[in-house]
């Protein structure tokens, strides 16, 4: 998935699931709960895993499928560059 549904906006993100019935969801329908930035739409997507698995990948990024989030390390050496 990589647009909202509702409006068409590429601002989406993982949401948490809210209750125990929804962390069962997740887990039996290997889906993730997303929210939109733009208009605050709330559903479920496929967990996309990558084709090529990382050494360096963790649980997180096979969730959501995305990179890992940036460390203050990870700013500073790119402040570096």
């Amino acid at each position: 998935m990589h647009a909202c549904p509702a409006c068409g906006s590429s601002r989406i993100y993982p949401s948490q699931a809210r209750s125990l019935l929804e962390r069962v969801r997740r887990v039996v329908t290997e889906r993730q709960p997303y929210r939109c930035h733009k208009c605050q739409h709330r559903g479920w997507y496929p967990i996309a895993v990558p084709a090529v698995m990382r050494p360096d990948a963790a649980p997180e990024d096979l969730r959501i499928g995305s990179p890992r989030p940036l460390t203050g390390a990870d700013l500073d050496r790119l402040d570096k560059n």
